[in-house]
């Protein structure tokens, strides 16, 4: 999956499961985009601002879905 160009529509058609480990993998490439940054300086860091912004999405729909249930 692409998690540079995923959108909110196509998030909320996952269900919470799918939801949780899409939102694991963004964190291990931010967790590896970040350690590259330290160690090779040509390192596009741009990439780091997307994925906080996809994990503030996913983490958003989660919030939307758990409240919906509520």
């Amino acid at each position: 999956m692409d998690y540079f160009k995923i959108t909110a529509d196509e998030l909320r058609s996952k269900d919470k499961g799918e939801l949780q480990s899409a939102a694991g993998e963004v964190r291990k490439k931010l967790a590896e985009i970040r350690m590259d940054i330290y160690t090779a300086p040509a390192v596009n860091v741009s990439k780091v601002k997307k994925l906080r912004k996809t994990l503030a999405r996913l983490l958003t729909v989660q919030n939307e879905k758990a409240r919906a249930k509520a």
